[in-house]
């Protein structure tokens, strides 16, 4: 069995031998032959580096990387109070996460906007945040909140 084993591939490479036929010589080559292209070994591994365009952390979701005043609810905002400053009325406000900013009249919100600052309250137009249409709005009052340690 052994013996036959070793003449298979000495058979094999006859019958290709026969297959390709008499070789052709270079001097014998047609001189209009065009040079060809260099052949690319697909078995060669390039070294590409990756080169993020985005840098965000991977593990954080969504809402976390928007911007903090920007896209906040007007259910999630607490009005604290108001100053006046050169002239224009600023509410005291407090999100969700706990920071505490200035914002005039007209401040946007996910879903609406601050309308007007008064002494005593701040009145927001709230609007559905699945649609485009901001026609169709409701009046939110916010009264400023007193602090726990004053009574």
């Amino acid at each position: 069995m052994i013996h036959r084993l070793l003449h298979l591939p000495l058979l094999t490479g006859i019958a290709l031998v026969a297959q390709t036929g008499p070789a052709v010589k270079p001097a014998e080559a047609p001189a209009a032959a065009a040079p060809e292209a260099p052949a690319q070994d697909v078995a060669i591994i390039k070294i590409t580096p990756y080169k993020p365009t985005i840098q965000r952390d991977p593990f954080a979701t969504p809402r976390d990387d928007r911007p903090t005043d920007a896209l906040d609810l007007i259910d999630d905002i607490a009005v604290k109070g108001m100053i006046r400053k050169d002239g224009k009325n600023f509410a005291i406000v407090s999100d969700s996460r706990g920071n505490v900013r200035w914002l005039p009249a007209g401040h946007r919100f996910k879903d609406g906007e601050i309308t007007s600052i008064t002494d005593k309250a701040v009145t927001f137009h709230q609007w559905d945040v699945s649609t485009t249409n901001r026609s169709v709005f409701r009046t939110i009052t916010k009264t400023f909140k007193r602090e726990e340690g004053k009574r």
